[in-house]
């Protein structure tokens, strides 16, 4: 499928909407939201009382607070969850934004978010692949 889109005279855009909407109810897109959450980070930072925050979109399962994740070689336990609009909620389902708090360190732009089990496999998990980064 193709459609003509240009940001900077506006145009195409409801087009493009419309196909992938279509393409979305076409193939019957879903995201399970019974399984554990896996999504990607897309800002981070760190704020002052706050410590290490993750910009993450949730791409499949539902993130709660309390899961245990690892973020590339980052890992913590949710704390709190901010919303796109300030909020604090407890669950964030697929294709939600959200913002995390309670992470060891600073995780990159474009890591994974996997939640596990346990605190201990967090830390394994994370040590793994910031060994593997650093060769």
């Amino acid at each position: 499928m193709f459609v003509n889109v240009s940001a900077l005279k506006n145009q195409g855009i409801d087009e493009l909407i419309e196909s992938i909407m279509l393409q979305a109810e076409v193939l019957d897109l879903q995201a399970n939201p019974e399984r554990h959450a896996e999504g990607v980070v897309i800002e981070a930072k760190v704020e002052r009382g706050r410590g290490p925050v993750a910009s993450v979109i949730v791409q499949t399962g539902t993130l709660k607070r309390g899961d245990h994740v690892v973020l590339g070689s980052a890992y913590g336990r949710v704390r709190a969850m901010i919303d796109h609009r300030g909020k604090q909620i407890k669950e964030a389902g697929p294709s939600t934004p959200v913002e995390l708090f309670g992470l060891s360190s600073l995780p990159n732009v474009g890591d994974a978010l996997a939640v596990v089990v346990n605190e201990k496999n967090a830390r394994t998990l994370a040590g793994h692949r910031a060994k593997e980064q650093r060769n």
